[in-house]
């Protein structure tokens, strides 16, 4: 018999969504802001601008709770910067070669 799916790697797509903090100057929020002030829309309050993270991993490493130290240790800058781990969902992959 063939590798059982049990023996096969299963891989996740984790996303996570990474945003200045509050309290902290926002330069690329403030200038999409004027911008649309600039357009008339004066109702827009606060424009913050972020980034999101696509990463593709074993279950297993998912799992492990490495991600979060990734985000705490290099993905965000603690000091300005804030995230969140917004999902981590299972990945269908075809079998290479199959």
């Amino acid at each position: 018999m063939n590798r059982s799916s049990e023996q096969q790697t299963h891989m996740v797509k984790a996303t996570i969504l990474i945003r200045v903090r509050e309290g902290i100057l926002d330069p690329q929020g403030q200038a999409v802001l004027q911008v649309l002030h600039d357009m008339g829309e004066n109702e827009v309050q606060d424009v913050r601008i972020g980034k999101i993270v696509e990463i593709l991993l074993p279950e297993s490493v998912a799992s492990s709770g490495k991600i979060d130290t990734w985000c705490a240790g290099f993905l965000a800058n603690p000091l300005v910067e804030s995230f969140e781990i917004r999902s981590i969902e299972p990945v269908l992959r075809s079998s290479v070669g199959a």
